[in-house]
């Protein structure tokens, strides 16, 4: 139900993106191995329009555009690239898949939460790219929902952390202030500095404490990340179906299975009976047991969520779906020992071959030599 949901709601968010249109600050130059600076750039100019088609250039080392026109594949390939940048910029902190906000001063200055914040806009209701990795308090807080009381464990600070975990544990009020003492640098920098003269007294420290440094001074930066999400509409349909939409934002991803990955493309044959048809049949019966191999991590470093990409740019079929459906299609020239694709129609190209062993052995070749657009 919660899917039916989300897929309906993305969809009234989609109607508002006129994607026949794309104007120039529009365009979005990027190298992959920096791109949240190439898409900062182009979400920080003044006539950049989020409710109209992107249109993605990815650059070489060289700075020669690579040769993708953009139709589909490469907006996908830049979503996706995009959130796992964010994922791993400097305004989030925590567990992997648990992060919450960081404080950055110069972030704050150049109003860089507000714009990470209209980027994940983009990348939901462009793509149905979600973080998959906002804390529960995080989740919360954006969409207006009442939070858990803070806890020492959830203080980023290791040395800090621990300070204040000594100090709650402390058995006598002598124990407690050696702890307050050995805090008292940061304790004083966040106004929490005090004598102990009471065992409850050493509870309100770190309570206050805590609140201070994961609510207090965060307020600023939260409040500007809150008002990213305004863009397209997001935030709120975030604050109507805070459910709806949780799994994308704070649950890890689903992992592919060899299933999906069978079920999701249609397959062009030739005519049944003839010789073609044959070795197509032969080439599809390799393809699936392919993938099993791959799921029970028997292909080597390749994943479904590699074959996926490879395909169409995304790590994971958007809750709205591809444009297209995606086809199987066959290279009958043997010259063509490779796997190709078309990453804006969803069109991957099977090579022939007499065996499964060679079959294996050029799919997991092509597809890991072919890492960027125009090469595929």
């Amino acid at each position: 139900m919660n899917e039916v949901n989300l897929q309906t709601i993305l969809s009234k968010l989609v109607r508002g993106v006129d994607f026949s249109m794309c104007p120039t600050s529009n365009q979005i130059n990027v190298c992959r191995h920096n791109i949240l600076q190439g898409s900062l750039k182009a979400f920080q100019r003044q006539r950049f329009n989020p409710k109209a088609k992107l249109d993605v250039v990815f650059v070489d080392e060289e700075m020669n555009a690579e040769g993708a026109v953009d139709e589909g594949g490469p907006t996908r390939e830049f979503l996706r690239l995009l959130m796992k940048a964010i994922h791993g910029c400097c305004l989030f902190e925590g567990h992997e898949k648990d992060q919450h906000l960081a404080l950055s001063t110069e972030a704050l200055e150049t109003k860089m939460y507000l714009f990470v914040a209209k980027m994940i806009s983009v990348c939901v209701v462009h793509g149905g790219v979600g973080p998959h990795f906002f804390s529960e308090r995080l989740y919360q807080q954006i969409c207006g929902l009442p939070t858990a009381p803070v806890k020492v464990e959830d203080v980023s600070d290791h040395k800090l952390r621990e300070q204040l975990m000594k100090t709650q544990e402390a058995e006598t009020i002598e124990e407690a202030n050696i702890a307050v003492e050995e805090a008292a640098d940061s304790l004083n920098i966040i106004g929490s500095l005090r004598r102990v003269t009471k065992m409850e007294e050493k509870d309100s420290l770190v309570r206050s404490a805590v609140e201070f440094l994961m609510n207090g001074r965060m307020r600023d930066a939260t409040d500007q990340f809150v008002e990213g999400f305004k863009t397209l509409g997001l935030l709120e349909e975030l604050q109507k179906h805070p459910t709806v939409f949780h799994d994308l934002f704070v649950c890890e991803e689903k992992p592919l299975t060899a299933k999906d990955l069978s079920s999701l493309f249609t397959v062009a044959f030739s005519v049944q009976g003839s010789n073609r048809r044959v070795q197509e049949n032969q080439s599809i019966c390799f393809w699936r047991d392919w993938l099993i191999d791959i799921e029970e991590e028997e292909a080597g470093p390749i994943t479904l969520e590699t074959v996926l990409e490879f395909t169409s740019g995304a790590s994971a079929v958007p809750p709205l779906g591809f444009p297209y459906q995606p086809q199987i299609q066959f290279l009958h020239d043997h010259t063509k020992i490779y796997p190709e694709a078309n990453t804006c129609v969803v069109v991957l190209y099977l090579p022939i071959h007499s065996s499964y062993e060679a079959f294996k052995k050029y799919m997991m070749e092509g597809i890991l030599q072919a890492p960027t657009f125009g090469v595929a």
